[in-house]
């Protein structure tokens, strides 16, 4: 197995620049869960210039100042068992907290464009316990409470971990972002659909390198927090200071 390297992504984002004049961005009023298998061909989605340090490939949001990303999302779940944070709309939604129709390739180039780096070492396995390696990131949540409360949270605020017949708040994760592997040729993030796991899975671009990631056990939703499966929400990443 092989590390996705950079320099492949920014070559082609050289290639998507070139054909930005192309370029006609559709509006998203899809649900996020109505969207093609990975497997399926997809077109590469050139990169926009918005505004001075602000660049849109799709619906992701790039900020070179902040070094963030933004894009829309939906809860997928809001009870039960967890093993990641965020898939794509036709990966492993069956034990994900969130799930977006923006594509792993995109983010993977988005993160590039910021300057992340993939791991050198990734891990051997998924579940394995050594600590992933990698960037360290923030993930805030951002979502509409009632009518018109807008409320931000960090990502971990709608979890909990449960051992030994008991429970505790996860609060804040060690989230780092480790890029991903190819293997044969193929971007493993992309035809898996896996974005940010919480039990350790070197495919995904993001890992939890907190205590317990190496647990499948442990993980669960914050019931009667996390609003009702479906709720629009926005996904925020960035580097950590």
């Amino acid at each position: 197995m092989k590390n996705i390297k950079g320099t492949l992504f920014l070559l082609l984002a050289v290639f998507a620049i070139l054909d930005m004049s192309s370029y006609s961005r559709a509006q998203d009023t899809h649900d996020p869960g109505d969207t093609p298998f990975l497997g399926q061909k997809q077109t590469a989605t050139p990169i926009e210039k918005v505004s001075p340090g602000v660049f849109r490939i799709g619906n992701i949001l790039i900020n070179k100042e902040t070094r963030s990303i933004t894009f829309p999302a939906l809860v997928n779940m809001d009870k039960g068992l967890l093993e990641y944070l965020l898939v794509y709309s036709s990966g492993k939604t069956h034990e994900s907290l969130l799930r977006t129709r923006v594509e792993p390739y995109n983010l993977q180039l988005a993160f590039l464009l910021l300057g992340f780096e993939g791991t050198d070492s990734p891990l051997a396995y998924q579940g394995s316990p050594e600590k992933p390696k990698g960037e360290p990131l923030e993930i805030t949540i951002v979502y509409t409470k009632g009518e018109a409360q807008t409320v931000k949270i960090n990502a971990g605020e709608w979890m909990v971990q449960r051992m030994d017949n008991t429970q505790k708040e996860v609060g804040k994760l060690d989230w780092v972002f480790t890029g991903s592997l190819v293997v044969d040729g193929q971007f493993l993030a992309q035809s898996e659909g896996s974005i940010a796991a919480i039990f350790h899975d070197p495919v995904a671009l993001i890992d939890n390198a907190s205590t317990g990631g190496e647990s499948d056990e442990i993980w669960f939703v914050k019931e009667k927090t996390v609003p009702p499966a479906g709720t629009p929400v926005t996904v925020s990443i960035k580097a950590k200071k």
